[in-house]
């Protein structure tokens, strides 16, 4: 009963089951049975929730569904006083139940509110600790920007600097060095190069073919003449330099280590009266936390995933769930069955079994394979006298658990035949499935199947055809049925065989 918001919602498990009048009365009164056994199983389990949603499940059958049956008048009176004497008894005990179990719900909706909010916390701590790790990696950097040293070692620092920002590379492309030369301010070499201030002796030539000639605008009526103030007298050729490209060549140094001179450079001073001012950082904007989902898997021993697979069990085993318990299957049933089915299966012919067996700390475990008496075809398999399953199941105290059946000619899938045959079977408990071996099928040898709830239970209700037919989509555009969600293949399950044929 745990939906997307996290909250325990028990009515959404405890719906109204409309009534089918083509499905034999006996039968609703065994889906009262099956619940009363479950309810007894979760009492002795100390399971109060389910115990609860059984309850509640009890006492909508029995007042607003059985009595709705187009049969129930004629049915013997004794069947309806003791429903109404079972109604009564669950009447009582949900009353005495529904203290602790409101104290029950809210205990695990509080857990579920901390847990939720401490995975936010974590997910928040991680990425504030990721985007620290990140300052942490540039502030080294920027300290070393504090220079405090002598003048020959002004630029010790650029090659651990160009090393920490390299460990923070973003996978961006590195500019080409002549990309970082021709926009550096100090100079072609970059940083690997000792900085020169600008020489007076070098010569500055111009390419001859640039046109000079003052273009006049109409719109501005400033003459060309107006032009920054330079600082200094010789400074107008080496603004026009700056601002063209030049090609600069130096023929007065002959000796390039005799080349340099203390005159400061116009622009930028790096006198030791001068320090590089602290680079002062923007604040990394928060993180944003994105929607996280709990998705905690239930790890059972030595069992593995079939076909199927679980998606959001419950690891607690109390916590009632919106979707059906788990089921268990032996690896082996599946080969078992095939091998029983061997002979009809080389005649082309449909093979079916039905599957039972028991609960137990809210998993449901297939623990016997029943092979009824049944007329078969190549693309139908019919049970007769159902009231030997009957026998077997009530025996043996066992669920019906759903049916299995062969596809000798044909693929992997659900007929129209085999959604209403399995229709019956849900009714009765809604965990139940459907397996279809179909051994000729190179993509797929089997499928545990189950209808959709509600869409593909409400169009199988409403349907009145027989035989092979199309069906109707559902009202909420989804598929009629869908691979089970809840079932795992036991590789330590046993179960038994009883061939009634």
């Amino acid at each position: 009963m745990m939906p997307s918001s996290g909250k325990i919602n028990i009515a959404a498990t405890a719906q109204r089951l409309d009534v089918d009048n083509r499905i034999p009365l006996r039968y609703y009164y065994r889906i009262a049975d099956n619940i009363l056994k479950q309810a007894d199983i979760f009492r002795a389990e100390k399971n109060i929730i389910d115990l609860y949603v059984m309850l509640l499940r009890f006492s909508g059958l029995v007042s607003e569904t059985i009595p709705y049956h187009r049969d129930y008048r004629a049915s013997l009176q004794s069947q309806k006083i003791y429903l109404k004497t079972r109604l009564l008894n669950a009447l009582n005990e949900l009353e005495e139940l529904k203290p602790a179990v409101i104290q029950k719900i809210n205990e695990l909706n509080r857990r579920y509110t901390y847990q939720s909010n401490s995975l936010q916390r974590s997910a928040v701590k991680n990425q504030s600790l990721t985007y620290l790790g990140m300052a942490k990696a540039v502030r080294p950097a920027a300290q070393e920007l504090n220079y405090n040293g002598s003048r020959a070692q002004k630029f010790s620092y650029s090659k651990p600097m160009e090393e920490q920002f390299r460990r923070m590379s973003l996978n961006l492309l590195r500019p080409k060095e002549e990309t970082l030369s021709k926009h550096s301010i100090l100079g072609p070499n970059g940083l690997y190069g000792q900085w020169q201030p600008p020489k007076t002796n070098i010569q500055v030539q111009y390419p001859s073919n640039i046109d000079l000639t003052p273009i006049e605008f109409p719109s501005l009526q400033q003459p060309i003449e107006n032009k920054l103030p330079g600082k200094s007298d010789h400074s107008n050729s080496e603004t026009e330099a700056s601002s063209t490209e030049s090609i600069v060549t130096i023929d007065n140094c002959e000796n390039s280590q005799k080349c340099h001179v203390d005159e400061p450079c116009p622009m930028i001073s790096f006198e030791e009266s001068e320090t590089i001012p602290n680079i002062t950082r923007q604040p990394s904007p928060p993180p944003v936390l994105a929607e996280v989902q709990d998705l905690v898997p239930a790890i059972s021993p030595q069992v593995t995933e079939g076909d199927c697979r679980i998606d959001n069990p419950s690891t607690d085993g109390l916590v009632p769930s919106e979707s059906p318990l788990q089921l268990h299957i032996a690896t082996t049933m599946m080969e078992s069955f095939m091998k029983l089915a061997k002979s009809n299966t080389d005649r082309n012919l449909e093979t079916c079994g039905v599957l039972a067996g028991s609960l137990k700390n809210r998993k449901f475990y297939v623990t016997a394979l029943i092979i009824p008496k049944q007329e078969s075809t190549s693309d139908s398999c019919q049970t007769t006298n159902e009231e030997e399953i009957f026998d077997v199941q009530d025996k043996k105290s066992l669920f019906p658990l759903g049916w299995i059946h062969t596809h000798p000619t044909q693929s992997c899938f659900m007929s129209s035949i085999d959604l209403h045959t399995h229709y019956s079977y849900q009714i009765m408990l809604p965990e139940s499935v459907a397996i279809v071996m179909a051994p000729r099928d190179s993509s797929r040898k089997h499928g545990i199947f189950r209808l959709t709830t509600p869409g593909g239970m409400s169009v199988i209700r409403q349907c009145q055809k027989r035989g092979f037919h199309p069906h109707v989509q559902p009202p909420d555009g989804g598929p009629l049925y869908n691979t089970c969600t809840d079932v795992y293949m036991n590789p330590n399950l046993n179960f038994d065989v009883i061939d009634l044929r």
